[in-house]
């Protein structure tokens, strides 16, 4: 297109053809936005006529744009896009009057860096970069090559700075993102050692409830043999006591033979007469001494009885307490069990769901950002940058909401176990305090048993020493009555007495052999008492140790667990360790892959200024081999003209001499070191012959009727007649 007007150039000839159905020119530019060596979606270009903001551009795919501006104007086009340093250039449109009609293209390329955030540009940023106008020399669009070289100079520079405090922000992030990282990490570290702590303490208080258990149990076992022991003491003094009656009774047996003994002597020496008497009195005194020992022995065995029952009941009373005792603490401590385990399993299925819904609300994000990211590649870049500041402020957001509710969480898991371990600590208070409380209700009642059974005795040796005394003074009576009766009955009564002699020896046998059965039956239902509260004891002692048995492989499976617990924990810190160390060396790859980066970029970066440079150098060279060739070339139509002036004339059609029908003809003549395509245009209103010259060194030139025209007019003016007439 600069060829064009090479033949401006050589023949000085006027472009005073019209074109047919012209319109204006304009200036096409073309380029493209990057970072960082990358192509840069979605940056936004104003355009400014003078100050007046008629267009605003969005860039595509890989950071391209196409602008068209009209010709005669004076344009700043503003290159901007969030978290970099704004650019502009300043292109004047402004050409020759032959070229208003023209059409112009124009590449660049724009390079946006990167600016810190909150960061305001420094001054020298806000000047253009570049300033384009019209060249007379290349007869095209062209930059101002030394303003370009000194923006250049100072953009470098404002480039560095803003580079390393980009770099220093990064940087800083990296280092909040690490100490949040870090200080998460530190969070469930704290949390599992609290969670140890807590379980060392709940060990402990396991361990002093069980203490407690066993002491409990051990003072349980010691009022059992106290009661076996006071029970067996009972038993020997209810023995003792059955002995010393039947010991005075035997007394009394022997204080009345003896007195009847003594008054039968008497009587024998006083008087034959009376020793009927005397015997029938003794009779009497041996029956009423039998009748008294029997009725004492029933009375001594019914108060046995009742000691006995009132030991059985007091025995019974104090093994139904310390069952009752027993089974009010092991449902106490079921209870308890339960409600820990009820807890345990409520707090790990709510930890459980917290997971579960923080998985879920990491994978609704997860893909609401993928959808997102979806949505910004296809949507304008302008709406791109808008919805990546809602994105980042949603996810700052959410990422605060997350901690929060982690922290939430945490202090709720806390609160929830140092309740539980207050309700246990309440649950055990509570359990010492019922415990010391049936041990004192034990105590008063083992208190007032002993008080009731001293007094039984006591009331039982009242009772012994008054039928001793009435028994002496029975004999007494007996002895005085017998003497003052001996004389009176002897004789009447001396068939009776021997019949009644038989029948009371008989009777007093069978009442002697009746008191010995039940002395026998007594002495056997007390040892079969005390084998069954020996039987008892050994039961409960068998109880005692398969609880204590069972309490002891609740600790050890508390232990297993305690360190099955442990072993987890310390696979969950190497786990956790093992993901720290897979994300230092995640972030240790993407700075070296960072610092590859930034080698390649400098690399390319440097390539690329040398084959800029060599470009330019290239396009100097082609420029001047060009201006030889025009030099070359004027020399050489200059002679031409010399020799033939006429040359091209010669193949102007002549509509005159020649018949050619409307349309369009098109012809090829090929000579030494050119070849001519001609086009002969004829219509109604126009009659024309366009002429393309190609020399065999490159030179293209086109003419309209032997007259120069540009290439734009030419391709113009053919397609415009080929839509009208057909060739």
């Amino acid at each position: 297109m600069r060829l064009a007007t090479v033949i401006i150039i050589c023949f000085q000839l006027l472009s005073a053809s019209v074109a047919f159905g012209q319109k204006e020119g304009y200036l096409e530019v073309l380029g493209t936005v990057l970072q960082e060596g990358k192509g840069l979606e979605g940056a936004d270009i104003k355009v400014l006529k003078g100050s007046e903001n008629t267009d605003n551009v969005l860039t595509a795919s890989g950071g391209k744009f196409i602008i068209n501006l009209d010709l005669g104007h004076t344009y700043t086009i503003i290159f901007s896009k969030n978290g970099s340093i704004t650019k502009s250039v300043v292109i004047d449109t402004k050409v020759p009057e032959e070229y208003k009609e023209q059409l112009f293209s124009y590449k660049f390329k724009m390079d946006l860096f990167k600016a810190p955030e909150g960061a305001t540009p420094p001054p020298e940023a806000d000047k253009p970069v570049a300033k384009l106008a019209f060249s007379d020399t290349y007869e095209d669009f062209d930059y101002d090559v030394e303003f370009s070289k000194s923006r250049k100079a100072e953009l470098e520079t404002v480039k560095v700075k803003m580079a390393q405090e980009v770099a220093l922000q990064e940087t800083r992030k990296k280092a909040a993102a690490d100490k949040a990282r870090q200080d998460s990490l530190t969070v469930v570290r704290e949390k599992q050692i609290a969670d140890q702590k807590a379980q060392l303490a709940a060990q402990k208080e396991k361990e002093a409830e069980i203490a407690k258990e066993k002491a409990k149990q051990a003072e349980i076992g010691a009022a059992m043999v106290a009661a076996a022991n006071a029970k067996k003491d009972s038993i020997a003094a209810a023995e003792k006591i059955a002995k010393a009656l039947e010991t005075a009774r035997l007394a009394r047996e022997k204080a009345v033979q003896d007195s009847i003994a003594n008054v039968m002597a008497k009587q024998r020496q006083d008087s034959i007469a009376t020793a009927k008497e005397k015997e029938r009195l003794e009779l009497l005194a041996r029956q009423k001494a039998s009748q008294d020992s029997v009725n004492t022995a029933r009375e001594n065995a019914r108060l046995a009885e009742i000691a006995r029952q009132a030991r059985e009941k007091a025995t019974a009373d104090s093994l139904a307490t310390v069952k009752e005792k027993e089974r009010q603490e092991q449902l106490a401590q079921a209870a308890i069990a339960e409600k820990k385990k009820q807890e345990e399993l409520a707090a790990a299925e709510k930890l459980k769901q917290e997971e579960l819904a923080a998985a879920k609300e990491k994978a609704r994000l997860d893909a609401l950002a993928a959808e997102k990211l979806k949505q910004e590649e296809l949507a304008a870049a302008k709406e791109k940058a808008r919805l990546d500041a809602i994105a980042a402020e949603k996810a700052k957001q959410d990422e605060i909401a997350r901690l929060a509710k982690e922290k939430a969480a945490a202090d709720a898991l806390a609160l929830q176990k140092e309740k539980a371990r207050q309700d246990s600590i309440a649950t055990a208070n509570e359990n010492a305090r019922l415990a010391a409380i049936a041990a004192d209700k034990a105590k008063k009642e083992e208190d007032a048993r002993i008080a009731k059974e001293k007094a039984a005795a006591e009331a039982l040796a009242a009772q012994k020493e008054k039928a001793r005394q009435d028994s002496i003074a029975t004999a007494n009576e007996n002895a005085r009555l017998a003497a003052v009766a001996a004389d009176k009955a002897k004789k009447e009564e001396e068939a009776r007495i021997a019949k009644e002699k038989a029948a009371a020896d008989a009777a007093l046998a069978a009442q002697q052999a009746k008191a010995r059965q039940d002395s026998i039956a007594t002495a056997n239902e007390n040892a079969r008492l005390a084998a069954l509260a020996a039987d008892k004891a050994k039961k409960d002692e068998e109880a005692r140790l398969a609880k204590e048995k069972a309490a002891a492989d609740a600790l050890v499976a508390q232990q297993l667990k305690a360190r099955q617990d442990s072993i987890a924990t310390a696979k969950e810190k190497a786990r956790l360790d093992e993901i720290a160390r897979v994300e230092k060396e995640k972030a240790d790859q993407a700075e070296k892959i960072k610092q590859e980066q930034a080698q390649l970029q400098l690399a390319a970066k440097e390539a690329a200024e040398a084959k800029k440079r060599d470009a330019e150098a290239a396009e100097k060279k082609r420029l001047a081999d060009i201006q030889a060739q025009k030099d070359a070339l004027a020399k050489a139509q200059q002679a031409e003209q010399k020799k033939n002036p006429n040359d091209l004339s010669s193949y102007k059609f002549d509509f005159d001499k020649e018949f050619i029908p409307e349309g369009i003809k098109e012809e090829t003549i090929k000579e030494q070191n050119r070849t001519i395509l001609r086009s002969i245009v004829k219509s109604k209103e126009v009659q024309a012959t366009y002429l393309k010259v190609i020399y065999s060194y490159g030179g293209v030139f086109y003419f309209k009727n032997a007259i120069s025209i540009t290439e734009n007019a030419y391709n113009q003016d053919l397609n415009n007649f080929k839509k009208l007439l057909k060739p």
